[in-house]
């Protein structure tokens, strides 16, 4: 249907955003923001359609909100100065609550006002589409985008990877490319905040030694030989960095402020969007039930481990409600739920553990309830979600992997299983025995075990374990 004022609100769009999203690219002092490492691939991806307008053409960027999607998303608008590529950029919430309409609707009046249909493009045609999860029927519009025509590419944005990938079928998957915008990991952190350079592939040859080893004392050689270039990095780093990236550095807003508390807020926010806003998209919860989620987060960020029963009678509240509140926070992208280790029976007998997505999260909570010494006194669990977070922008990427804990007393934090590979893995925010990874050991058998300490870098053939300092998984 043809509107008049949403052609207007399009042609203002095409007009107006070059000089719109200079404000994601660019700092307070006007110099242009460095690039994540997923921009290059993003890049990429672009170039490759260009050339010969193959596929993937169209990429989605799901990702827990603050995680920069906006930014990377004008980042790539900002590249595309051929006059002979037609482009747009929509912030599709914006568009649909303003006019009242659907993706189809906007379309078809973004046709209108180029004077031709999609397929009648002979040139380039590229859509930046940022949170796109705001029209229920987004997945099958990408599809008709894809069957119209070959000259047009999309990057969209979107909400949590998880609660994109529930909402599409596989007719249309298979047109789409997921690639999951992940919180700042601490390179990325020491380049747009202090313009530190990584070292080339070092995190590249710290991963294959972590995670493709034969055993331990493989683990420890391979590291070995990096030793050297780990020791260069960290010589100008500040001692207390890596505890600010701990905190609030995950997160990409926080970079541009000097003040915690505004970076706190900011995540306070991030939180109450996706509770009140994302969450009841996919879920429908009452009112009350949503003003209770807050009170869920604020009662996990004590601890790991969740005791449904426990937690639903402290909450005053039915197992089965607090059950879908848990799945909706993990698909919401705010929680990571680590399964218990063992047969699927048993992992529903066992409690599942609940990290934050970021320690960010966690610490945000945890000032709330405490302002001083919350780093030293939670330390433990803020660096618990750090290697979830890790884990979990890592593994996905080579398939076949699961991320699972050892449930019983005294067992290890982590378990890791990449296709016949087992790593037993203890997260630790001081000195670190060997009591957890034998335990573990005993039950699983693992290829080997690694301890992630402020213990000295050291081999232990007995135990078939590798103690691996901070400094060294930070830089993966």
């Amino acid at each position: 249907m043809k509107n008049i004022e949403l052609q207007h609100y399009l042609q203002t769009q095409i007009t107006q955003t070059t000089k719109r999203v200079a404000s994601f690219t660019h700092d307070r002092d006007g110099n242009p923001l460095f690039t994540r490492t997923v921009f290059s691939v993003l890049q990429q991806y672009a170039a490759d359609f260009l050339q010969g307008k193959s596929d993937p053409r169209v990429i989605a960027m799901p990702g827990l909100r603050g995680a920069g999607k906006t930014t990377l998303l004008s980042q790539l608008f900002a590249t595309f100065t051929d006059p002979n590529i037609t482009k747009l950029y929509l912030s599709v919430d914006e568009a649909i609550r303003r006019f009242n309409v659907n993706l189809w609707d906007i379309l078809e009046n973004y046709e209108e006002l180029l004077g031709k249909h999609l397929e009648e493009f002979s040139t380039p045609l590229i859509f930046f589409l940022d949170e796109i999860h705001y029209d229920k029927q987004w997945s099958i519009f990408l599809k008709t985008i894809y069957d119209k025509t070959k000259n047009a590419m999309v990057f969209c944005t979107g909400s949590s990877a998880l609660l994109l990938r529930e909402q599409i079928n596989a007719d249309v998957a298979r047109r789409v490319l997921f690639v999951d915008i992940n919180p700042v990991c601490f390179s990325e952190y020491m380049l747009f905040k202090h313009k530190k350079q990584p070292a080339a592939d070092l995190g590249v040859r710290i991963k294959d030694a972590l995670f493709f080893s034969k055993n331990a004392q493989d683990v420890f050689e391979k590291l070995k030989k990096e030793k050297a270039k780990i020791k260069h990095y960290w010589l100008d780093v500040d001692n207390l960095e890596s505890q600010r990236y701990i905190k609030l550095g995950t997160i990409p807003f926080t970079l541009q402020t000097q003040n915690p508390e505004i970076s706190l807020n900011f995540i306070a926010q991030i939180i109450n969007k996706v509770i009140y806003t994302d969450i009841p998209q996919f879920y429908p919860f009452t009112t009350e039930t949503l003003n209770r989620i807050d009170r869920v987060l604020y009662l996990i960020s004590n601890t790991l481990g969740v005791n449904v029963a426990k937690l639903s009678e402290t909450l005053g509240m039915k197992p089965d409600t607090l059950h879908l509140i848990l799945r909706a926070l993990e698909s919401s992208g705010l929680l990571l739920r680590i399964l218990p280790h063992g047969a699927s029976f048993k992992q529903v007998k066992k409690p599942s553990k609940y990290l934050f997505a970021t320690p960010a999260l966690r610490f945000s909570y945890l000032s709330s309830r405490d302002s001083t010494g919350v780093f030293e006194i939670y330390q433990g669990s803020l660096l618990e979600d750090l290697v979830g977070m890790y884990l979990n922008m890592i593994l996905p990427k080579f398939g076949g992997c699961s991320l699972t804990y050892d449930a019983a007393e005294g067992g290890t934090d982590f378990i890791v299983t990449i296709g016949n590979q087992k790593i037993s893995l203890e997260v630790s925010s001081g000195k670190k025995d060997y009591k957890q990874i034998i335990k573990t050991s005993q039950k699983i058998e693992p290829n080997y075990s690694l301890i992630i300490s402020n213990n000295d870098f050291e081999y232990k053939k007995e135990h078939n374990a590798v103690k691996v300092p901070w400094e060294f998984f930070l830089l993966l």
